[in-house]
């Protein structure tokens, strides 16, 4: 994987978030992600990456017209950012039970990052052209698309990364948006691509029937003749990084904390990828980028929301051996 990445696109679906507490705000798993990457970057004297976000949103609301300014607030590049002319952002609404996990209603009909690739050819001409490093994706991101938009997107992904290109995959599976469609070909044809996949336990056990993640891993290790890093995500278990290039598997423990002090667990899949990836860009070092990781985690679901306040992440300057 080329670790000298400096433009990361991350493209998916950002919606607006109804919290538990009542307050609104914005969520999704790729921007979380990015919105988290971008604040552990701000943290640094010399941005290691710029991160840019892909989607699209309506034109006339005024949550619509708030997101646009938190993006130019947060510094995070709105290069990809395609206004719908009929559709608008979807929502959702959250609630918790009392270990702090969630449960979500959403209304997803009127979205329109699903005509993201109707809409502008911004996103395809980068990766054709190579003018940016990386793109970001997940399931979710596959699946609000239609199927001839997968197809296409997956066709430019390919072409992207035979030019050098890197390709970064969470599978967050979510059965609701798949249905009478059968997801494994495109979560397949996505992780032969994957440089970094980030794998959550629960979801390859629904996608392939696999049971534990020894098998998890044998089933991708059979699929990638390429390198690639798969960062199997296990919630308060350890989590397993497994390196095809030297046929490695390592676990690291996640961030001990007592099961009172969990508030949202929202977006701690989304919170662990940025800590991993911002690090692991930083210092190439595996085990220390998902010691950070689980942190990062474990701070974000302490507290409701998706993206919490950026003042109360951990800082990378004091992680051991980080240097900017």
């Amino acid at each position: 994987m080329n670790v000298q990445i400096k433009k990361v696109v991350f493209f998916g679906e950002c919606m607006i978030e109804h919290r538990a507490d009542g307050n609104v705000f914005f969520g999704g798993d790729t921007f979380n992600t990015a919105w988290y990457c971008q604040h552990l970057c701000a943290q640094l004297a010399h941005a290691p990456v710029a991160i840019y976000y892909a989607s699209a949103i309506g034109a006339t609301s005024q949550e619509e017209s708030a997101f646009r300014q938190l993006l130019v607030q947060n510094a995070i590049n709105d290069d990809f950012l395609l206004i719908h002319p009929h559709r608008n952002m979807a929502r959702y609404w959250v609630s918790h039970d009392q270990f702090g996990e969630r449960r979500f209603r959403f209304d997803r009909a009127n979205s329109a990052a699903r005509d993201y690739f109707e809409l502008d050819e911004t996103l395809s001409e980068a990766l054709t052209h190579g003018s940016i490093d990386a793109v970001y994706l997940s399931g979710v991101s596959l699946a609000i698309l239609p199927a001839s938009h997968r197809s296409y997107l997956i066709d430019k992904l390919r072409k992207f990364k035979r030019h050098g290109g890197t390709v970064i995959f969470d599978n967050n599976y979510r059965p609701s948006l798949w249905e009478c469609v059968d997801p494994q070909r495109d979560y397949l044809a996505l992780m032969a691509m994957a440089d970094i996949a980030f794998l959550t336990d629960d979801d390859e056990y629904a996608l392939y029937g696999t049971s534990n993640t020894k098998e998890i891993i044998e089933l991708h290790a059979r699929q990638q003749s390429d390198r690639q890093l798969l960062v199997v995500r296990q919630g308060a278990a350890p989590c397993v990084l497994y390196c095809s290039e030297t046929k490695t598997c390592i676990e690291v423990p996640a961030y001990p904390l007592e099961p009172k002090v969990v508030v949202d667990t929202c977006a701690a899949g989304d919170a662990f990828s940025a800590g991993f990836l911002i690090y692991f860009l930083l210092e190439n070092d595996l085990v220390a980028s998902a010691t950070f990781a689980h942190h990062l985690a474990g701070v974000v679901i302490q507290h409701q929301g998706a993206l919490i306040s950026p003042t109360l992440l951990p800082n990378l300057l004091e992680q051991e051996h980080c240097v900017e």
